[in-house]
């Protein structure tokens, strides 16, 4: 990406890198986000199509969404990880860090942008677990960001979860 570009250039440019890769479900494993009330100008890249590898040995999360929040004049980036079952908070972080590397690595550092990390599960989480989760951080670019928790499959969940984040 140039220097200087504005943030919808920013993410067309992003639309384009993505390509076949943008993912058209929001399943994975059972296990569903909503994309209600998320900007319909967006891009979600399905990181397993844009990074094929034996997901036994991976720690990649499954999908990055981007846009543009024109209320904070900044691009967005949300790394997800969907778990149907139970949550291995060592395992979820893991691909939550993934994910923040891989935008790192594509998104220059001149493009004014938030991280907003969201795990989305859908069986109840063990409280040593939910707690790990809490309390851990996903360094990005020199500052550490919040891992935020949403429920498979309920209508809004991921919006939901991006309230949560602006309110810490």
């Amino acid at each position: 990406m140039k220097a200087g570009v504005n943030l919808h250039e920013a993410l067309e440019e992003i639309r384009q890198w993505v390509g076949n890769r943008n993912a058209t479900s929001y399943t994975k494993e059972g296990c569903r986000v909503s994309m209600a009330n998320i900007p319909s100008d967006r891009v979600v890249l399905d990181v397993d199509l844009a990074f094929p590898t034996d997901r036994a040995n991976t720690n990649q999360c499954d999908f990055i969404l981007f846009y543009v929040d024109t209320a904070r004049s900044s691009l967005i980036a949300v790394p997800m990880e969907l778990k149907q079952g139970g949550v291995d908070a060592s395992e979820a972080i893991a691909q939550l860090q993934e994910g923040a590397r891989i935008v790192d690595r594509y998104i220059p550092n001149d493009v004014d942008m938030n991280l907003i990390l969201v795990l989305v599960h859908g069986g109840s989480m063990h409280r040593s677990q939910r707690n790990r989760l809490r309390t851990s951080r996903i360094r990005f670019r020199g500052a550490e960001f919040p891992i935020n928790t949403t429920r498979c499959g309920h209508t809004g969940n991921l919006a939901q979860a991006l309230v949560k984040s602006s309110k810490r």
